[in-house]
């Protein structure tokens, strides 16, 4: 049976005689994982819309439990993702995370809208890493079911206080005056900058999901929020991840004027 799906190539996995299994994201059903043949017999544009991070129109044929890419054609390339390593670990990152929560079979077109809104506020410098990755997090998160309960305390309900507590374990909150019995060691303080911008990524429309204001400490502080959650929640640790904050860290490191520098090439 043949199939039409437009769909955004997360993962590629090289196999013999140089073919390759794709994973592909659609919004129609989902996960998508495909075999394509090697480059050598695929015309021009068909190779450059399976590279990874391709957003493509694909012909597919689908055999049972398997398919095959009959044809593709580029829409988007995200070409300049590759002239940043910091971009393109995210990207990477943001991939493996989407691999995890996304199901086969599903229709997917929510989270697929929200990778491409991802990858083209990165792409065009219109957000910074440090702002689309907590964003990514918990509203991919909030998609697949792991929606935190921000709406207020979870036990007296209050939604304004002078202070909240929020628990990675549970995605629940408390306020400062319910929180007296806590070990502060299961919660995290947040000030109400920080709630409030997790509120807005988490219940706002998909449209408006990108526009608020934060500094840059303030994202970098919400990502580590955001980031303890979801570890929490799925319980397991991404090697995209680590490799992320090792870069992350290292420009930290660095002399500003050197940090900015681009490597030769």
């Amino acid at each position: 049976m043949q199939v039409t799906a437009n769909g955004l190539v997360i993962r590629e996995k090289m196999l013999s005689n140089d073919n390759r299994l794709l994973t592909i994201l659609t919004g129609e059903y989902g996960l998508v994982r495909a075999f394509v043949k090697s480059v050598k017999k695929l015309g021009g544009s068909v190779s450059a819309a399976t590279d990874l991070f391709a957003y493509s129109s694909f012909v597919l044929f689908h055999n049972k439990d398997q398919y095959s890419v009959n044809s593709a054609e580029p829409l988007q390339m995200f070409y300049h993702l590759r002239d940043d390593l910091e971009k393109t670990s995210l990207a990477t990152y943001l991939a493996e995370l989407a691999g995890e929560l996304v199901q086969e079979g599903e229709p997917a077109q929510e989270q697929l809208s929200l990778f491409l809104n991802c990858l083209y506020l990165l792409e065009q410098n219109k957000r910074t890493p440090v702002f689309i990755k907590p964003v990514f997090e918990l509203r991919l998160m909030t998609m697949s079911g792991y929606m935190p309960d921000l709406v207020g305390c979870q036990n007296c309900g209050e939604y304004q206080a002078d202070g909240f507590f929020f628990f990675p374990s549970t995605g629940a909150l408390l306020c400062n005056r319910c929180s007296h019995q806590i070990d502060p060691q299961r919660a995290i303080a947040l000030t109400q900058a920080q709630l409030a911008a997790m509120r807005h990524i988490i219940y706002s429309e998909p449209n408006r999901v990108f526009q608020f204001k934060m500094s840059e400490e303030g994202l970098t502080n919400l990502g580590r929020i955001t980031e303890q959650y979801l570890l929490t929640q799925l319980d397991r640790q991404f090697p995209s991840l680590d490799f992320y904050h090792s870069l992350y860290s290292f420009q930290l490191t660095m002399p500003k004027g050197q940090a900015d520098q681009k490597p030769e090439t």
